[in-house]
């Protein structure tokens, strides 16, 4: 889990947190005033990092499959109709890979809530 820097608004201190709950989330409060800041919860930080890598992967595979769809089509280099062809697998490992986030993302948010 990526370390979180919090900012106590009250005595302006920084601190870095980097353990990982044992429940899955955990109450944060300022270690020198003991002021409550809010709530860490691995649940979120997951989903936003699998909508993240979703949405990276996502306009990749859009960005080739256009790629795919100009070097196959049109009159071109040997070299890049050639990468138009074996563009095709890598297209077809993104849709695998980002088939299998999104089911991983909808699987965690159903046992987290």
């Amino acid at each position: 889990m990526i370390p979180e820097v919090f900012e106590c608004p009250r005595c302006e201190r920084q601190f870095v947190i980097d353990t990982v709950p044992d429940t899955g989330s955990e109450a944060v409060h300022c270690p020198q005033c003991s002021r409550y800041l809010g709530v860490r919860d691995i649940a979120f930080v997951l989903r936003s990092e699998l909508d993240e890598m979703i949405e990276r992967l996502t306009f990749e595979k859009d960005r080739l499959e256009k790629d795919e769809a100009v070097y196959s089509l049109t009159d071109c280099d040997p070299e890049m109709r050639y990468y138009g062809r074996e563009v095709t697998r890598v297209i077809s490992v993104l849709r695998t890979a980002l088939k299998d986030l999104q089911s991983l993302r909808q699987d965690y948010r159903v046992k987290t809530t």
